[in-house]
């Protein structure tokens, strides 16, 4: 999957960096400090590779949910989103910065839009059902401390 999306980024020329593992992992390890310090949040993706490929009937529907993902990003990423490989190239992560979860449903909304404009409808169920955003400092409970933890989502 890493080289499909490699050679989809050259080949369309899309704008787009991609961190290494290594690079990714480390990127998601400062932003927890830099949002404990500034307290501040961001969002986490994981845009697993084989629970995408699960959701789609064909090898043709997997690479053409790529190419839309690619496209709305192309079209539509912030400077500060940080893309990057997960463990052992099994997927695609994202962090949005100084965000909440109106930063994924934006990304969310954009990757639909982009796939319903060119009569792929299938990827708001791959979107509802294999990616989870994950709201960093919202998915640490405080224990008996409900209602903060509630105002953070």
């Amino acid at each position: 999957m890493k080289e499909l999306l490699f050679n989809l980024i050259g080949k369309h020329k899309y704008d787009i960096s991609i961190y290494t593992e290594e690079i990714f992992e480390r990127r998601c390890q400062e932003e927890i400090i830099r949002s404990d310090e500034d307290q501040s949040s961001f969002v986490y993706i994981e845009f697993d590779f084989e629970n995408v490929k699960k959701q789609l009937e064909s090898a043709e529907d997997n690479n053409t949910f790529w190419e839309m993902f690619l496209e709305s990003l192309h079209k539509s990423n912030r400077g500060s989103d940080i893309i990057g490989l997960l463990e052992h190239d099994s997927g695609i992560g994202m962090l949005l910065l100084d965000s909440k979860i109106e930063g994924w449903n934006r990304v969310k909304g954009r990757i639909e839009q982009m796939s319903e404009s060119q009569g792929f409808s299938k990827a708001k169920d791959v979107l509802e059902n294999a990616v989870k955003p994950i709201v960093y400092p919202a998915c640490i409970q405080v224990p008996g401390d409900e209602s903060a933890n509630a105002a953070a989502l």
